[in-house]
């Protein structure tokens, strides 16, 4: 036997071993998932205590989110009251015409920038 042809023969014979091994192994798997089916004990099955953990983590976010909103609110109430001015009634004050042109410098300007404080 050549050279060449020992060396087909072992490539043959490792190919068709793992070949084999692979159908085996698939076979194998599915009788094993068809017995898992039948017995009842399916890998598809929630555990409970995902359902409590599932439940508290819940509670815990809400209890988060409600205590985020309180903030918030009290945060916009603040800068609701920093922003309003208790002298302010809401009313525009008109000055008499005569200290409107005061100035010597009138130039037909009658308007102003007329902010109290």
């Amino acid at each position: 036997m050549g050279e060449e042809e020992f060396i087909i023969a072992l490539v043959g014979i490792v190919f068709g071993t793992g070949f084999t091994m692979f159908l085996f192994w698939n076979i194998f798997s599915i009788v094993k998932t068809w017995l898992n089916r039948k017995s009842g004990t399916s890998q598809g099955e929630i555990n409970p205590q995902f359902f409590k953990a599932l439940g508290d983590f819940k509670k815990s976010t809400e209890r988060r989110i409600a205590n985020l909103e309180s903030i918030v609110a009290e945060l916009e109430e603040e800068k609701i009251r920093i922003h309003e001015n208790p002298n302010a009634t809401g009313e525009i004050e008109i000055e008499e015409p005569e200290i409107r042109t005061s100035s010597k410098d009138d130039n037909n300007n009658n308007l102003r920038n007329m902010l109290n404080e």
